[in-house]
């Protein structure tokens, strides 16, 4: 009977045992089931979120692109007056004459006379307007006196406006200049620039109102 007894307890015993184990694996399995589906569920996250971060990317990058001045069509819209050359003076002139000009044209102080007009028959420099001058100095410009020395050649522009008025100013050392504004007043014309030279403000009004009174 005792025998029995004992023996009844280990198969109990045995039987606990066994549904315990059963029960900590299941759990494990369960564990590990629910940790993998977490671990997919992050990796799912994760990939919808790179293509929307590149997304954002693209868009800031084209925002900026569109952001950007188009240099090509900057330069493009510019109007010129003459032709680049590698020997042309480059200046940037911006028309505060008063009135839109229709001509422009320039000299030496050594020729006598005006060339052609160098803008094309339908240009016109609006006011306030600026456009670039090529000017390329001829052969005989800036010819060696009978001592060896170098003369520094002066230019002179001749600008028609469209009421047909004619506005020369003269005096003009290109070397000197990089941009300038061409105006008129007290019937005279002069430009106003910052000298490549000094760095200094210069107006040759003062010398037009000199000329003009001689």
């Amino acid at each position: 009977m005792k025998r029995a007894i004992i023996t009844g307890l280990l198969v109990i015993g045995a039987a606990c045992l066994i549904l315990g184990c059963s029960k900590k694996e299941g759990a494990e399995k369960q564990d590990k089931a629910n940790t993998e589906a977490s671990g997919e569920s992050e990796d799912e996250e994760e990939n919808e979120k790179e293509p929307n971060e590149e997304k954002d990317g693209s868009e800031e990058d084209a925002q900026a692109e569109d952001a950007k001045p188009d240099e090509a069509e900057t330069e493009a819209g510019q109007k010129v007056i003459g032709t680049e050359s590698a020997d042309a003076h480059k200046i940037m002139l911006t028309n505060h004459t008063g009135e839109a000009i229709t001509g422009f044209t320039v000299k030496a102080s050594t020729d006598e006379a005006f060339p052609d007009n160098l803008m094309d028959a339908d240009m016109k420099v609006e006011q306030d307007e600026t456009v670039c001058l090529y000017y390329a100095p001829s052969q005989a410009e800036g010819q060696g006196t009978g001592t060896g020395k170098m003369l520094r050649t002066t230019y002179e522009f001749s600008i028609s406006n469209e009421s047909g008025q004619e506005v020369r100013i003269a005096g003009l050392i290109f070397d000197d200049i990089e941009a300038a504004e061409l105006c008129f007043e007290d019937e005279v014309g002069f430009i106003k620039y910052v000298s490549v030279d000094s760095g200094e403000e210069i107006s040759t009004k003062e010398m037009a109102l000199s000329m003009q009174a001689q």
